[in-house]
């Protein structure tokens, strides 16, 4: 059995220092969770599920190296800002559901 996450992701608008151009498909980068250590910074993979609307998109959400992630964040409702030299995006686990 395997566990898949969704996310929904709120970008930060380009005339507000957001991205210049919106992942289509797949975006990876380092992604920092509300609850956990300040400094500390996972990898994390989505793939993107939705079309943008209002800056949102809903996407599939995992760890780049899994095994080594902090498990323990991921529930529904957790919260997230996405980084790459600076905030991006900010996002929320929505749905945990198992295949």
């Amino acid at each position: 059995m395997q566990k898949r996450v969704t996310a929904r992701i709120k970008w930060v608008p380009t005339e507000h220092g957001g991205k210049k151009r919106f992942p289509i498909k797949d975006y990876s980068t380092a992604a920092h969770f509300l609850d956990s250590d300040q400094t500390e910074a996972w990898s994390v993979v989505l793939k993107i599920n939705s079309n943008y609307d209002d800056y949102i998109t809903i996407c599939d959400f995992c760890f780049l190296f899994p095994e080594r992630a902090p498990q323990e964040l991921v529930y529904i409702g957790s919260k997230f800002e996405l980084f790459e030299s600076r905030k991006v995006a900010e996002g929320e686990i929505i749905d945990i559901y198992f295949d």
